[in-house]
């Protein structure tokens, strides 16, 4: 089921409104009616998913088609701190997303090269690359408590080579990067489902 990208108060019905969480994620359900069971002689509410609740806002939600079905006439408002809140989670959430898409790129292409080459050493053109998607990506963890144990590639050094020899390239090889990379994805992971 789509959700969308845009946080929306989860609506005030009273007795209507429950939650039900699955792994990680709490999902927001809506009463439309109930039937009753004549053999039982029990009620049983029917109800639909409308939205999942964000995380760490538990009075906001990202809804579902059911929602604008259900809620056609629009969303609650918001109090100056949820609008604030929401608008805080929708930018995280956009700019993880490009970020996500952008180091699973990167992450093949290193796993793919540490087999090649691992004790290649990486030069300064790839690691500033690297880096500039890894400093936004530590930067929006940088909350969470496995965020200090990330650390950024360093620029490898030239050392000049002997009278008639090459110069040398010293740093990380690449299985030394697919090594960091690897630590960023099981962090990006857990903060996906910590925080979004």
């Amino acid at each position: 089921m789509a959700y969308s990208n845009t946080p929306v108060k989860i609506p005030t019905v009273p007795g209507k409104i429950t939650y039900r969480k699955r792994t990680d994620k709490v999902y927001v359900l809506y009463e439309i009616g109930r039937v009753y069971n004549p053999a039982r002689k029990t009620t049983t509410a029917q109800r639909k998913m409308i939205g999942m609740q964000i995380r760490n806002a538990p009075t906001l939600m990202l809804p579902n088609e059911n929602y604008d079905q259900f809620f056609e006439n629009g969303v609650e408002k918001m109090t100056a701190k949820e609008r604030k809140t929401a608008q805080d989670y929708e930018a995280i959430r956009g700019e993880y997303k490009i970020l996500n898409s952008l180091f699973d790129q990167l992450y093949y292409e290193f796993q793919i090269q540490a087999h090649r080459s691992p004790h290649r050493v990486v030069n300064t053109f790839k690691i500033r690359r690297i880096n500039k998607i890894l400093e936004p990506l530590k930067k929006l963890m940088a909350d969470e408590p496995y965020a200090g144990y990330l650390e950024l590639p360093e620029e490898p050094e030239t050392i000049p080579g002997k009278e008639g020899e090459e110069d040398k390239l010293e740093g990380l090889d690449f299985s030394g990067v697919a090594l960091v990379l690897t630590q960023f994805k099981g962090a990006m992971t857990r903060f996906s489902a910590d925080c979004l």
